[in-house]
């Protein structure tokens, strides 16, 4: 269990919101916006629907469960719809409150004795500070441990503990992975290591096109899409025990190994030839906007590391591209003996009241008939690895399940996920200044240790 310091308050956005930042942003365009209801199979439905019965002894108990989360638009359309069994089996209403300032929201409810009933947490270090202050219930006493043991990683389940209590079930999941326009990236595919993977970006800048896609500007969290890739890149290329020892505070941001991350991620975010526009244009176009080069008419970019909803939002903003063949990934390239591990990141959620409609609920969420019904929605993988790669409808969340939860692979959370907020804004800010200024790096390493 990685170990954490008390806190201090702090408005940092949640790191993984990028999704529901990304799924308001573009629910403006007419392209997308809502135009399409959110429809499950009805097997699934049907199947969910029974098990949630049971959950009340088939009685309609009523009453309501509060979450707080981060979701919106879309995104949150098809998580209403994961949950409608649950409503219509139970009669409890589930109320929820999505926000990009959770993290803030959260604790002014909590200090004002007015915390949600359950709160979607993309951030571990929200489990351990409010568990360390009691405020969270044991949801592995309400839910039962061998429920939640059963089915989920061991890693997620170590992640959502602490003092031997679980306090934190997973829902959604997504990791980080390098994902290509199939008609124009010609690169190694099989396992690369970073170096032939960089060889590939090289030529291709050497012959005039553009290789890698970046955008990173998201106001106060500007440099959080790179910060990803740094963390992705250290884990791939430098192993676990440098990604756990910056979680952890037994690793200084001034390695080596640390230091080399943030200088391979310079070579493409320094480099006009790498990046359409240079690191002004990346760092002055909104994050959102990542991926749309990929499939510009004529492309401007082949490629891009990002998280696992990536493709459900690039299939948005281009109805006509279709995954796998226009759109695919591939993990992110690095040594061999790092090729079983993997950053993860998703939904956490946390309990702060202990009641009946809460705890039928949280049974609910963590099932394989409600797991399998997020699923089929194509914008998630999920945690239970109950729910098995052919549960999948969508082709790439199909993979990406065989990629993160398959045997054999050990999960990581990233130090964003689990260090204090002025760290991760030392961080986010450090980019900026990085990418803007490349002879910066030494005082920017520098002042990221200092907020710990």
């Amino acid at each position: 269990m990685v170990l954490l310091k008390t806190e201090k308050t702090s408005r940092v956005p949640t790191l993984l919101s990028m999704g529901f930042v990304v799924a308001m942003a573009l629910a403006s365009s007419d392209r997308m916006a809502h135009a399409q209801a959110v429809e499950l199979p009805k097997p699934l439905i049907d199947a969910a629907q029974a098990y949630a019965s049971k959950l009340t002894g088939g009685q309609k108990i009523g009453g309501k469960v509060s979450i707080l989360g981060v979701n919106g638009g879309r995104e949150l359309d098809m998580l209403k719809a994961a949950w409608a069994p649950f409503q219509a089996a139970t009669g409890i209403t589930v109320d929820y409150t999505g926000t990009t300032d959770f993290a803030a929201v959260l604790q002014t409810r909590v200090q004002a004795g007015d915390p949600p009933d359950l709160a979607g947490s993309t951030n571990i270090n929200n489990l351990m500070r409010y568990a360390k202050q009691g405020a969270l219930k044991d949801v592995g006493a309400m839910v039962g441990e061998a429920a939640i043991k059963g089915k989920f990683d061991a890693g997620l389940v170590d992640a959502a503990s602490l003092n031997g209590k679980i306090y934190g079930v997973w829902t959604e999941l997504n990791n980080f992975m390098v994902w290509y326009n199939v008609h124009t990236y010609d690169g190694p595919k099989a396992s690369p290591t970073w170096e032939q993977f960089d060889a590939w970006a090289v030529k291709r800048a050497n012959a005039g096109k553009t290789p890698w896609c970046y955008t990173d500007e998201r106001g106060a969290s500007s440099g959080a899409l790179a910060g990803n890739w740094i963390q992705a890149y250290i884990l791939k290329n430098s192993g676990q025990k440098t990604l756990k020892g910056l979680a952890d505070g037994s690793v200084s941001w001034t390695a080596p190994e640390v230091k080399a991350a943030f200088q391979a991620f310079g070579k493409v975010a320094h480099d006009p030839k790498m990046i359409p526009g240079g690191p002004v244009a990346a760092m002055s176009t909104p994050a959102v906007k990542v991926g749309t080069g990929l499939f510009y008419e004529p492309p401007q970019c082949s490629v891009l590391l990002w998280g696992t909803y990536a493709g459900s939002l690039t299939t948005l903003i281009y109805p006509k591209v279709k995954p796998i063949e226009d759109l695919d990934f591939m993990p992110v390239p690095g040594k061999p003996e790092n090729a079983a591990y993997e950053t993860f990141g998703g939904t956490l959620y946390l309990a702060f009241k202990d009641t009946p409609q809460v705890k039928a609920f949280l049974s609910y969420l963590v099932s394989d008939e409600a797991q399998k019904l997020v699923a089929s929605a194509g914008n998630w993988t999920v945690a239970s690895q109950a729910v098995q790669p052919s549960d999948y409808s969508n082709p790439v969340l199909k993979r990406a399940r065989e990629t993160l939860l398959k045997p054999g692979v050990t999960l990581v959370a990233q130090p964003t996920q689990v260090v204090d907020p002025p760290v991760i804004q030392a961080l986010w800010k450090g980019i900026v200044q990085y990418v803007l200024d490349p002879a910066s790096l030494d005082s920017v390493l520098q002042s990221i240790d200092a907020a710990r």
